[in-house]
């Protein structure tokens, strides 16, 4: 069996499509960066034959071949900070397009076929697949109904880094990336204040990488006396 693919991509940000920095040869890569987007463009509309594949072959193996198709060999690295931080914030989602609807596929372990035939699509027709890609909005990943984000104009805001949240659309604030401290929002539940103060200990080295990264604000090190001690309090704390 053969299949024929045709690939889109688009980017949000502030919850609004934005595929400026989908523009071929432009240097503006938005708050992702070059090494995230310069694949995707590469792939954005293009078709694909994937010739040669059982009745079984699973929505996740296609997804894995995508991820092939954008980043190769680099998947194969024990260790590579770009694909670590694409996987594990999920920050290019995908989905099946049928009759110009997006779909979330919830268990990638079921064959494409399986899907197909549900919509009532051949597999003989070219399937259609979308990516979407969080941008400027600085969405690092989501959680418990909580999403955490990065500005990237974050110079002389606060005047420490930080982190945005939105808790389910129904109340925001931001905390302090040094030491876990509420800086503004008012109403955020207490279960949710030390919710996002452990996820904030347990992410801290990657949020800070995220900072230095893609903000204007001032570079952090990880290393400095004020950070290890509020580490290391961290770590007494927690065995007590």
């Amino acid at each position: 069996m053969n299949y024929l693919f045709y690939i889109t991509v688009h980017v949000y940000a502030e919850e609004k499509i934005d595929d400026r920095v989908l523009v071929l040869h432009s240097k503006n890569y938005g708050i992702v960066g070059k090494d995230i987007i310069a694949p995707l463009r590469k792939i954005n509309g293009k078709e694909y034959n994937i010739k040669n594949v059982q009745d079984t072959y699973k929505v996740k193996e296609l997804w894995d071949w995508i991820d092939f198709k954008l980043y190769g060999n680099s998947l194969r690295a024990e260790h590579n900070d770009i694909i670590d931080f694409v996987q594990e914030y999920n920050i290019v989602e995908k989905y099946l397009i049928f009759n110009n609807l997006r779909y979330t596929i919830e268990d990638t372990n079921k064959p494409l076929l399986y899907y197909l035939h549900k919509m009532g699509i051949s597999e003989t027709e070219k399937i259609n697949i979308q990516l979407l890609v969080s941008s400027d909005a600085g969405t690092i990943f989501k959680d418990d109904g909580i999403r955490y984000y990065i500005h990237s104009k974050e110079s002389g805001k606060h005047n420490t880094p930080h982190v945005h949240v939105d808790i389910r659309h129904e109340v925001s604030g931001s905390f302090s990336l040094i030491d876990g401290s509420q800086l503004s929002g008012d109403g955020i539940k207490k279960n949710d204040v030390n919710r996002i103060r452990i996820m904030i200990k347990s992410k801290q080295k990657e949020l800070i990488e995220y900072w230095n990264e893609h903000t204007d604000g001032l570079t952090v090190d990880l290393s400095s006396p004020k950070i290890m001690f509020y580490l290391s309090m961290s770590l007494i704390l927690s065995r007590n």
